[in-house]
């Protein structure tokens, strides 16, 4: 793309600095809350019962009720769907709207089905279930038992886990999620700075009730309603939201300010608001100094300095710092008498230089040089000047330095990412983002990037080697397939695919995909396709008929959130609370389906019946049954959380089921702001958040991926398109009304969804490609193939395209209904990406490069 400077930033509306304004605003998520309760209070008055339900459309767990019409039988008009009022996670969507559209969906999985035809042809037909279960156990029977447990893997993107019910127990380590192209490289990022246990999905969060100022780096803020519910608290009463992404999202059509920016060079810009907040003095050094590492002095070769360097008998784990006048003292955490970190060992009255930068004497009597971490960091970002990023990013300097002064000056955070994998360098980008963060002082604080609460519910299930009644057994000797090629990995499906059609690192055989649709989540479409032909055995379990059930040797109908019950902690909220979904709806009396977890220990019983009494598991012949021994495990951790909580304030656990009655939801546990790592140490090895990153210098090859401070590195993931010609940067995101696995099916979106590929006017104009008009997309890297219309808009910057995920391109051959080929429209923007994954940590990108060419004739 050309260096030239375009100022796209679109700016929706200043602080509000009017107190009238500010107020009325602040009652919006009251009144709306008060409006829905109303309508909620008029239908019980008419006959209809309210039951709580965790939606999981997407991964949110919004908390929405099921009004049923009592006496009526269950229907699409028996049943509303509405947001639960007060729920801490309350979210309310176009997808968890259509909830109900899946129901009784004319595509809906009905009958367990073999295939037929060839592996890809999409040709069934309908068998009984024992039909299926049998002969499924006796291939998985076969399989193991010639290649061993491990070459069966299980994977799944219906927000349950529940495929591990099947591997964990048959002796598998292989339960393999989708992390890798989703929020993957936002867990590294913040490992690197917060440490394991502070790096998970959900558990740092910004306050988004109370921030003043939030940046969102590639955040649709409609991939969370209850976030966005919860942000627009803020919103009402004057803060600042700062989009930065190639297209315009959602919520800035709003009252956010839109700065577009080059695809996969976040990074830059996020080092140059780091330069810019140092070299004006706006960064908070009190906070640095305290509670970061960027006091620790460091040696040449990149390793801290510690006691063990210049004393004797000094330890490892203690590091040193310098205060102005050449003093040294150490720093370190404090454990107790079983080895558990209890806190910081250190001198509270030190002060430390963070510009050291000086000789130490060794303990061999030979002296080093060293500087603080603070001062490497300062070195690394000195070259990221505005004038320089905005030539690499396309943001003008001038837009640079107002955000960099306005994130100083109002506290500001910068969210910490949802569907994070993009580039190839989305460890860098999310390292640089949590050091942000830290280099603003908003860390644990009111309204800065906090460490969420748990309410400490703990649901017995299986893991590996271990079932939910205590019972024990050992694991196949190999290691989970992708941790032998990417140690750090969150989850990296693509390597137990490659393996099946390499044998290596280890040989995979068979494969359970669990509610998972595997083609609009894992890149470059093409090698899915033909490693899934390689399976001896594929079994798809799913409620609509996704893509992949084409290469599926059975495809078994599962229920869906809306069928089963659940009790469990609240998701990405910031106090601990538990929620009850409880529906109370079966599938149509013509739908077969049966819960996920009941199919995969069914299979499990009828190959290997020891292992399923590993987790208690006999055999349930009736749903009846079996909700009874699976909720039955849920019911128990919710029953000692309540003893406790009864225990501990007499009264309480009383409350807490009153709650879960009328409300679906109980707080337990609310957040204490200023903890970490003011008293607690976070799960760094200093217990700081590491602007330096000790981690990275723990093991060569992850020091080798990403170095302790990294800048900007271009994407390389894809090749560079060239500048002003028909090759462009193919970015993709989503929406809150269409883009969900299940949601891209319903009625709903075949009249909201956006299946067209955006492209901007200026870029329309030279290729002479107008509004509306049916283009070709082929990739540069993968060479796939697809059409789709065009939306010409300045919504999206020039040298980028734009494409909705999770929203067409379905390429599904055979068991889709005429009335609904609306869902292959468009495109599907993993058939186009390489499935580069970061070396060590494993996470794929999503974004890709295409050529875009007129259709002729």
């Amino acid at each position: 793309m050309s260096n030239q400077i375009i100022d796209l930033s679109v700016s929706r509306r200043t602080l509000m600095k009017g107190g009238a304004v500010a107020a009325s605003m602040a009652a919006a998520p009251a009144l709306n809350n008060w409006a829905f309760a109303k309508k909620i209070e008029k239908l019980e008055k008419e006959g209809w019962t309210k039951h709580p339900v965790a939606c999981t459309m997407c991964g949110a767990f919004c908390g929405l009720l099921a009004m049923r019409k009592d006496g009526e039988p269950l229907s699409e008009h028996s049943v509303r769907i509405f947001p639960n009022p007060g729920h801490p996670q309350q979210g309310y969507c176009g997808r968890s709207a259509a909830a109900m559209w899946v129901w009784n969906h004319p595509l809906r999985l009905r009958k367990p089905l073999k295939r037929v035809g060839e592996k890809g042809a999409g040709q069934f037909e309908e068998v009984t279930w024992d039909e299926a279960l049998n002969d499924i156990a006796a291939r998985l029977k076969d399989i193991v038992q010639k290649n061993g447990a491990s070459s069966v893997v299980s994977t799944s993107h219906s927000f349950s886990g529940y495929s591990k019910w099947l591997t964990f127990p048959l002796g598998s380590p292989n339960n393999i999620g989708h992390q890798s192209s989703c929020n993957a490289g936002g867990i590294a990022g913040r490992n690197l700075v917060f440490g394991k246990g502070f790096d998970g999905a959900g558990k740092m969060e910004p306050d988004y009730a109370n921030l003043r100022y939030l940046i969102l780096i590639g955040r649709s803020m409609g991939a969370s309603m209850g976030a966005l519910h919860t942000l627009n608290q803020a919103r009402a009463n004057g803060a600042k939201v700062v989009s930065i992404d190639p297209r315009m999202p959602d919520i800035a059509y709003g009252d956010a300010d839109w700065v577009a920016i080059r695809p996969g060079t976040d990074g830059a810009f996020v080092a140059s608001l780091i330069n810019e907040m140092i070299t004006q003095g706006t960064a908070d050094l009190s906070f640095i100094e305290k509670h970061t590492n960027g006091a620790y002095l460091i040696k040449e070769d990149g390793q801290p300095l510690t006691q063990s360097d210049i004393c004797s008998n000094g330890s490892k784990s203690m590091y040193v710092v310098m205060d102005s006048k050449g003093n040294i003292s150490f720093r370190g955490l404090k454990k107790n008498e079983k080895g558990i970190v209890v806190g910081f060992d250190e001198d509270p009255a030190f002060k430390a230089d963070l510009n050291a930068g000086s000789t130490v004497k060794l303990a061999d009597g030979t002296s080093i040089p060293v500087k603080s971490a603070f001062v490497l960091v300062k070195e690394k970002m000195a070259e990221y000047t505005p004038e320089k990023t905005s030539e690499i990013t396309g943001i003008p300097a001038g837009t640079i330095r107002r955000i960099a002064k306005e994130f100083a000056d109002f506290k500001g955070v910068i969210d910490d990412g949802w569907y994070s994998s993009k580039n190839g360098t989305d460890v860098q980008l999310y390292q640089l983002i949590s050091i942000a963060n830290a280099i603003n002082g908003n860390i644990d604080a009111k309204g800065g990037l906090v460490v969420t609460a748990g309410a400490g519910l703990k649901v017995p299930s299986v893991s590996a080697g271990k079932g939910p009644n205590g019972e024990t057994w050992k694991m196949a000797p190999e290691k989970r397939i992708d941790k032998i090629v990417y140690p750090d990995a969150a989850g990296t499906f693509k390597v137990a695919l490659e393996a099946a059609a390499t044998g290596k690192p280890y040989p995979v055989k068979a494969a359970f995909f669990v509610g998972t649709t595997m083609f609009h989540r894992e890149a470059n479409s093409q090698k899915l396709a033909d490693h899934l032909k390689k399976l001896e055995l594929c079994v798809v379990q799913d409620v609509l008929p996704q893509e992949i059930v084409d290469y599926a040797d059975y495809v078994l109908p599962a229920t869906y959130f809306l069928e089963r019950k659940d009790i469990s902690g609240v998701k990405w909220a910031l106090d601990g609370s538990i929620y009850l979904s409880d529906p109370q709806l079966t599938p149509p009396k013509d739908c077969d389906a049966r819960h996920d977890v009941w199919i995969l220990l069914e299979i499990l019983r009828r190959a290997f019946p020891e292992r399923a009494e590993r987790v208690g598991y006999k055999e349930c012949k009736t749903a009846e049954e079996f909700n009874q021994y699976f909720n039955a495990f849920a019911q128990r951790g919710y029953d000692k959380l309540v003893a406790d909580c009864e225990k501990a304030v007499p009264g309480w656990g009383k409350q807490i089921c009153e709650d879960m009655a009328t409300k679906g939801w109980s707080t337990i546990k609310p957040k204490v702001y200023d903890v970490y790592p003011y008293k607690k140490p976070f799960g760094t090895p200093s217990g700081k958040a590491e602007i330096y990153s000790f981690k990275s210098l723990s093991n060569p090859a992850c020091s080798k991926a990403v170095s302790p401070i990294t800048g900007y590195v271009p994407a390389p993931a894809y090749t560079a398109p060239k500048p002003n010609s028909n090759e462009f940067v193919l970015v993709s995101g989503k929406n809150c009304q269409t883009c969900s696995g299940l949601n891209m099916f319903t009625e709903p979106t075949r009249y909201l969804g956006d299946r067209t590929v955006w492209i901007n006017p200026e870029d329309a104009a030279r290729l002479g490609i107008k509004n509306h008009e049916i283009v070709e997309i082929e990739g540069i890297d993968t060479k796939a193939k697809g059409r789709a219309a065009v939306t010409v808009t300045k919504k999206v910057i020039p040298g980028a395209v734009f494409a909705f995920g999770f929203s067409g391109g379905v390429r599904t051959k055979n068991l889709l209904d005429p009335n609904y080929q609306f869902v292959k429209e468009g495109i599907n923007s993993h058939w186009f990406a390489t499935e580069y994954a970061q070396p060590f940590f494993g996470n794929v990108a999503n974004n890709c490069s295409v050529r875009i060419n007129k259709v002729r004739g």
